[in-house]
């Protein structure tokens, strides 16, 4: 993180709180999500630079942010079929919540042009079970939004659910 953009969060915490701290991390993520997707594919392994799970201090924990993308290539349905899947969309993000595996979810305004439409914040350390409770959601079945997958560090406590 460049001092700018700490400085730019820690403005945001202060203004806003932790909410203010998420998005402002949320809002950090996107624009490096941007800059890496032009400069190559996506990688199943961290950038080198990036910190593992292993080399976390002991006052930290692990979350899975999961971007929701609008492939350019989204099949369309009609509305009555469009409205259908985005019910189930709200109602499958009610039980993973009700579950504990999300604890945070909601659309984005995206500025980015990459057609970011939403998130969610999954209660786990593991990319794999993310994509697994993530896979179950109607919208990315039906193909209308594909999932990007980061592991978020933060202090233990720092996330309220």
């Amino acid at each position: 993180m460049q001092f700018g953009q700490k400085l730019r969060v820690s403005r945001l915490r202060g203004q806003f709180g932790r909410s203010g701290l998420i998005l402002a991390c949320t809002w950090l993520a996107l624009g490096e999500l941007r800059v890496a997707a032009q400069d190559a594919k996506a990688s199943a392994s961290p950038t080198p630079s990036a910190p593992t799970q292993a080399a976390l201090p002991p006052n930290m924990e692990t979350f899975v942010l999961v971007l929701l993308v609008r492939p350019a290539d989204a099949p369309t349905y009609d509305e009555a079929k469009l409205k259908q899947i985005q019910a189930d969309h709200l109602a499958n993000i009610k039980r993973l919540a009700d579950e504990g595996k999300i604890v945070l979810a909601g659309p984005f305004e995206d500025h980015s042009g990459r057609n970011v439409r939403g998130m969610f914040l999954m209660k786990t350390d593991s990319i794999e079970q993310a994509r697994e409770w993530t896979n179950s959601d109607p919208a990315v079945k039906a193909g209308r939004l594909k999932p990007e997958f980061l592991k978020w560090f933060t202090e233990k406590g720092r996330v309220k659910y």
